[in-house]
């Protein structure tokens, strides 16, 4: 899994800055560092006017317009920007040698460069203990994921170099005493690492 490309100071993320109006979002997540180290972290992500008004108001355990949440970021539905009217043309550049499929191509790099975000952090978690949220501009929760991974699963990640690579939601919900040892585990094995090398 590649890292975030976003820098880790950023506060405002837009992937085509000033080429569209946009709305500000709030995303609320946390952050596993290099050193398993866990933090809140909070951005600023910025979608085109109206999407707010094509996304309902959900419940936290429910995704609402998130698509999905990765080590590096998350992403929301392109499919609601057909919804909402959003026109992709203005952006296309009708480089040949980037999008050698045409304009067909480059509109679905668009959309989805439009709507999906790098945030910064080293992984990002997303699980029922730590969820991501996402506020519109009024501030209603539009989105929460809580299907990605737990700091668990990312400590587990760090300590094998991304061989271990799961969630360990059922393990928190059944065995709440050895999840929490489990994390212990790791934190010490990821720790001598660092002190080693």
């Amino acid at each position: 899994m590649r890292r975030s490309t976003a820098p880790p100071d950023a506060e405002v993320i837009n992937n085509f800055p000033g080429l569209y109006p946009t709305e500000d979002w709030r995303v609320y997540y946390w952050e596993v560092t290099e050193q398993g180290d866990l933090m809140d972290r909070r951005v600023t992500i910025q979608l085109p006017k109206g999407y707010a008004d094509v996304c309902r108001e959900v419940e936290i355990g429910q995704p609402g317009c998130i698509y999905r949440v990765r080590r590096w970021g998350l992403a929301c539905y392109p499919s609601l920007l057909e919804r909402m009217g959003f026109n992709p043309t203005p952006l296309l550049t009708h480089d040949r040698e980037r999008f050698p499929g045409g304009d067909d191509q480059e509109i679905l790099h668009v959309l989805i460069q439009v709507t999906h975000f790098d945030l910064p952090g080293y992984f990002i978690i997303a699980s029922q203990q730590h969820p991501l949220l996402l506020f519109d501009p009024e501030g209603v929760l539009k989105g929460s994921y809580t299907r990605w991974r737990t700091y668990m699963g990312a400590l587990a990640w760090l300590v094998s170099g991304g061989v271990v690579n799961a969630n360990f939601e059922l393990l928190r919900t059944t065995n709440r005493r050895l999840y929490f040892e489990a994390i212990g585990y790791l934190l010490n094995a990821l720790r001598q690492r660092g002190a080693e090398g």
